[in-house]
């Protein structure tokens, strides 16, 4: 049964370059094998031809803020929860069979998305990616009571309505299970469908191509004595990141390293303090955003990957480390532990930056190690996380919602 899906990737565009939205994007071009898949992403401003030689085609989608004259002045944080899109539009005058809904921030727009589908009378499929971070009640207890209040309004409210009215769940590990059902779905269709990862055949060794861009970011090649122990961090720089971790872990180092810090950076971290703390031989490179072919000239560059997250559902980032066959030491957060063993990552608990540097030193002074750390890594990512197996379990999922007796499913309104 070939199906017209949407798929509403709901991330703000300045967080177009993340992990939420590029692994929706994978799963959703891999579906294609299956359905017509209809892309449409907040994050992608403009149209961008999908391969015609399969269905489906990239949605324009328009997004806005209610800051009018404001978005200059005002952090992207302050304007995250707020930006609208027109994806509810498409589904009012569109004819999908089921829509998809990845990522729950802005958790106001994911409602507004799911209030379409359910005025459609269309069902729609919830993918977990995000839920980890937000489905986090020590930090709720945390929060004061102004925040809390911001929290119940902008994010939990929003989200419970959209979990309790879904068709079906894509769970991305079993830790997601206790929390939809804590957002109050009641449903009997929940799939765990790991994330796959694409399987690069240049992994090793970095090449040619490598140099031009190791050289944009002022990073050496390699000599003879293969030069400091090299390191490398790839997110957003959020909170929930555990960025502030890593580059505290790392002033307490008295080794020589080169730490290459991927990713967006933030106005709340001095980056240029840490720097300055740096020691002779000791070196922290920050490159911005990344593009594919960065991204990968830095894990063939790199001796560990280092990903201290304080929260995550399921990053991918893990995986790409692994299958370019990089070791990992990161945290034992949310579906991390799914996702790699003993044999291919440390891990150490969040938020522990003495932890995670006695790991780094570790690491650092054993090379044999490391490569036998990447090579089960890479080795353990190509064979059990799979776009094509994940769009194959996904496309089932959507089967049984299709097939589902009318008026099996009861909507709850808010």
């Amino acid at each position: 049964m070939s199906l017209k899906i949407l798929s509403a990737i709901v991330v703000p565009p300045h967080l177009a370059v993340s992990g939420a939205s590029k692994a929706a994007e994978k799963l959703s071009v891999a579906l294609q094998a299956h359905d017509r898949i209809d892309i449409a992403n907040m994050g992608m401003a403009s149209r961008v031809p999908m391969d015609l030689s399969k269905p489906g085609e990239r949605i324009e989608v328009r997004t806005s803020s209610p800051f009018v004259g404001l978005d200059s002045m005002l952090p992207n944080r302050a304007k995250t929860l707020f930006y609208r899109s027109s994806i509810p539009a498409l589904i009012r005058h569109g004819s999908y069979d089921l829509v998809h809904i990845h990522n729950p921030i802005p958790a106001l727009e994911m409602m507004r998305v799911a209030r379409a589908c359910v005025a459609k009378g269309v069902p729609y499929v919830v993918s977990t990616h995000g839920f980890v971070e937000i489905g986090n009640p020590a930090a709720f207890r945390r929060m004061d009571a102004a925040r809390r209040l911001a929290w119940d309004l902008l994010i939990d409210r929003p989200v419970r309505y959209v979990v309790r009215n879904a068709a079906a769940i894509c769970a991305i590990s079993p830790v997601d299970l206790p929390i939809v059902r804590g957002f109050g779905f009641t449903g009997d269709d929940i799939a765990i469908i790991p994330y796959g990862v694409d399987r690069p055949t240049d992994w090793g060794a970095p090449t040619p191509a490598d140099q031009d861009i190791h050289r944009k970011f002022g990073i050496p090649e390699r000599g003879e004595d293969g030069g400091p122990f090299t390191a490398f961090f790839l997110a957003n720089h959020t909170a929930n990141k555990g960025l502030g971790v890593l580059l505290d872990a790392f002033a307490g180092l008295s080794m020589p390293f080169r730490l290459i810090v991927g990713g967006e950076k933030r106005d709340f971290v001095d980056y240029e303090a840490y720097q300055r703390r740096c020691r002779p031989g000791q070196t922290i490179h920050l490159t911005g955003n990344l593009v594919e072919a960065e991204v990968a000239a830095m894990f063939r560059r790199s001796d560990l990957f280092v990903f201290p997250t304080l929260a995550d559902t399921f990053p991918n980032v893990i995986l790409e480390a692994m299958a370019f066959g990089v070791p990992v030491a990161t945290t034992r957060v949310g579906g991390i532990p799914h996702q790699v063993d003993d044999g291919c990552a440390v891990i150490v608990e969040p938020g522990d930056p003495q932890a995670l540097r006695a790991a780094v030193e570790q690491l650092a002074a054993d090379p044999e190690r490391r490569a036998r750390m990447g090579r089960h890594g890479r080795l353990r990512a190509t064979q059990r996380f799979d776009w094509a197996a994940a769009a194959a379990d996904t496309h089932r999922l959507y089967e049984a919602v299709i097939r589902r007796p009318a008026g099996a499913a009861v909507l709850k309104a808010a």
